[in-house]
Order: C-alpha cells, then structure tokens, then sequence
C-alpha cells in the first residue's frame, strides 16, 4: 500500500471491472486457443501471446490465414465473441479479496461501475458471484451519454452523477494507467490495483495514484 485514503469523507465510488474486480485476463489470453479447440484444431504453441495485443478484426484476420479457415471473417469474429460472452456468464472469477472489498465498501458507500466493457456480461459475472446487488449503476462507454473511453473524464463523471457524488469525494478503483491517470486529472481520489496486464505501467501507476495495493486480499478499507 502506498498511504491512507480518508473514507470518511468519501460519499461514493467508481470501479472498473476487467484486471480490478474480475480476473479476466485468461481468455483475452486464450480466446484464439478456445474458437480453434471447437473446430477441432490444435492452436500453435505462444498464439495467446501472439493474438493478445491484436484487435478482434486482426484476430479473426490471422486465424482464418494461418489455419486455413474456411469460416468467413465475420464467423470468426462471432465465434470469438461467443466464447468471451460465455467466459463472462459462466467462468470469470473474482481477483483475490474482492468479494470482501465490494461489500465492505457499498456497505459505506453507494457504488457504480464504469467500464469499458460489455453491460449485459457484466451484470452476468457480478449476478454468478453475488456481488450485483451491491452496485447502484452500471455504466459502460458505449452508454449514448458517454461514447468515449477511459482517455476521457466522461465516464467517471457520469458514473459519480449516477450515484450523487461529487469527484472530489468519490474514489476511482481501477488497474489501468491511462483510467488512472484520467480520473486522477479530474480530480477524483485514485485507487490502483495491480494486474499483470499493467505490469510495466505499475511504477508510474504507484507515482499517480493516491493509494495503490499489489491485492485487494486482506485489505481494511480503514487503513488504505
């Protein structure tokens, strides 16, 4: 931990959901590995690495090249999509310590999402793991309000609106460092928590943040 946050005069708070809450970083990984097991296709060794960084039109783009796909691009996209829908509704699990964090806090504090992803595959997770009731909103960048991500302050101040509070009181908990840094700008009190898909950003996310943890396992809301 990096110093004290006062949650006393905290009247809300904004989490993500990706690389924060849930532990999402296995099927970004092996998304590619899953849609080819269905076709019954072995993936090459390293293709999670490989396709990690690549858009879902690269991808799908890639895998109809090198494995001679006779599915369209389209069919691809869709088959990948399909597989990381049902990740969420039916595998992604919390990161260590987050079920207790979530609930701790919206016992204090009303709580919103804001997150780049999917809302109906969110609700899904946060249902499967009983942690939707403690959300007040849920809000996303593709809400026709926002439609812009995380390099923009749009969705942390509409997410703080949601639950009637100000920036200045509201904590931010994200893993990200450009949501950090965006959301630190605007004035909100950051929280970071690490995920390996930052991992070289941590140094600099521990020098903007207000506090940052490497877990939120056995963290006390009152000593953050």
């Amino acid at each position: 931990m990096k110093k004290k946050i006062n949650l006393n005069g905290l009247t809300g708070a904004v989490l993500d959901v990706d690389g924060t809450l849930l532990d999402t970083m296995p099927i970004w990984h092996d998304v590619g590995a899953r849609v080819l097991s269905t076709l019954g296709i072995t993936p090459e060794p390293g293709l999670g690495e490989l396709l990690f960084d690549m858009t879902l039109d690269q991808s799908s783009a890639y895998l109809k090249e090198h494995y001679r796909l006779s599915l369209s691009i389209d069919a691809i996209q869709q088959a990948i999509l399909n597989e990381i829908a049902a990740f969420y509704r039916k595998e992604a699990p919390l990161k260590p310590g987050a079920l207790n964090f979530v609930q701790t806090l919206a016992a204090q504090m009303p709580l919103a999402v804001a997150s780049v992803g999917d809302r109906a595959l969110i609700r899904a997770a946060f249902s499967r793991l009983n942690i939707l009731d403690c959300f007040a909103a849920i809000l996303t960048d593709q809400d026709p309000a926002i439609r812009a991500g995380k390099s923009s302050p749009k969705i942390f101040l509409a997410a703080a609106e949601a639950i009637h509070s100000k920036p200045s009181s509201t904590l931010v908990v994200e893993d990200n460092l450009t949501a950090l840094t965006t959301a630190h700008t605007a004035g909100f009190p950051t929280l970071a928590v690490y995920d390996p898909a930052n991992q070289s950003d941590w140094p600099q996310i521990v020098c903007i943040t207000d506090a940052a943890v490497r877990s939120l396992e056995g963290v006390c809301l009152n000593q953050i």
